[in-house]
């Protein structure tokens, strides 16, 4: 028996032993079909294996030993047009054999440049070396059949590693990208949809070891708040929901400050307030406590106010002082003056200013 080798087409890929071969028209058998085993470049016993069975109508080189009546699969060409394939042919001078598979392969150099393994719907892994004079991109890509892809990208104006879901949500984790697009050395985390940092038995840490600032602000109008609830978007929430919720300064000047920040807002409102009896607001200071109110100063209590000074106690109006009491007024003092020599101290009320002055954070 002679050996022979021969063009052939893929005409049937139905298999009922399971083992990959596959129906082709033998052109050497004058177009006679045949069954072909497939072969591989890489098999083991185990799960360890390379498949790449070829489509229905892709032009593929089989050969039969000569010391057997099987045939095998040798390798899948690109010939641009294989016999009585489905459909019209692509015409010659719009779409080339390999650019079927990659249309970028030949743009570079007019030689290819890339290596791929890819499925019929394009996706898989590409390595892409393409250069010259005008362009770089250098790169390896993991793509799905939907556009999900995963690309460690060596080209100088991107140099990152980008996981993208294609429908606006991203990841990128970049080196020192020429193009700007992010810091060089930075994680960029982008999302359409929302985003969960969900620890289930540990802690989350975010922490600045000596960088620059902590920043988290939200920028939202409530353009895109839910139906029915317009007033729960553009607000930062911080809740603890079986303990403390703390906020602390270690810095030996440390100032913490709450501020609304509009200058022309109106009916702005900074509120502390428990709602469990036996409850407190403690404010506690080695140093002043001060209160300046463009308005008024209201203070009510369910029960005893009670004051103490160990220096002078000054009180002054520009109107009337009126005290009402119930039953009694005690006033106790070695000398008690009426209409004559007081002199009240003026309040001191000024404070500090935050480092971003009255416009807040103005990064983004």
């Amino acid at each position: 028996m002679s050996q022979i080798i021969s063009l052939a087409e893929v005409r049937d890929r139905s298999d009922a032993s399971r083992s990959g071969s596959f129906l082709a028209r033998i052109f050497e058998l004058g177009n006679e079909e045949k069954r072909v085993w497939y072969t591989s470049p890489y098999a083991s016993n185990g799960a360890g294996a390379f498949i790449g069975i070829p489509q229905v109508g892709t032009q593929v080189l089989v050969c039969k030993p000569g010391s057997s009546e099987d045939w095998y699969y040798l390798g899948a060409t690109f010939a641009p047009e294989p016999l009585q394939v489905e459909g019209a042919a692509l015409a010659d001078d719009s779409l080339y054999p390999l650019e079927r598979a990659n249309p970028n392969l030949y743009r570079a150099r007019g030689e290819p440049m890339a290596v791929q393994l890819t499925g019929p719907q394009g996706g898989g892994i590409i390595v892409s070396e393409d250069y010259n004079p005008g362009f770089i991109n250098k790169k390896t890509e993991i793509r799905s059949n939907v556009n999900k892809t995963v690309t460690l990208s060596d080209a100088p104006g991107i140099d990152s590693i980008i996981l993208d879901s294609g429908n606006g949500s991203k990841i990128t984790l970049a080196d020192n990208p020429q193009n700007n697009s992010v810091a060089a050395r930075s994680i960029q985390v982008e999302s359409v949809g929302p985003q969960k940092y969900i620890n289930t038995e540990s802690q989350t840490d975010i922490l600045v070891r000596d960088g620059r600032e902590l920043q988290l602000l939200n920028n939202s109008t409530g353009v895109n708040a839910a139906e029915g609830e317009p007033n729960k978007a553009g607000n930062v929430n911080v809740q603890s929901k079986w303990k403390d919720v703390n906020v602390f300064t270690q810095a030996e000047a440390g100032r913490i400050f709450i501020e609304c920040l509009d200058s022309a807002g109106n009916n702005q409102l900074i509120q502390i307030e428990t709602n469990g009896t036996g409850g407190a607001i403690v404010i506690k200071t080695k140093g002043d406590i001060r209160l300046d109110a463009g308005g008024n100063i209201d203070l009510k209590a369910g029960q005893a106010i009670r004051m103490e000074s160990n220096d002078n106690f000054s009180i002054k109006t520009g109107q009337n002082l009126e005290v009402q009491a119930g039953p009694t007024v005690n006033i106790d003092a070695g000398k008690i003056n009426l209409a004559n020599g007081a002199g009240p101290t003026p309040p001191i009320t000024q404070g500090g200013q935050s480092y971003y002055g009255d416009e807040g954070v103005t990064t983004y």
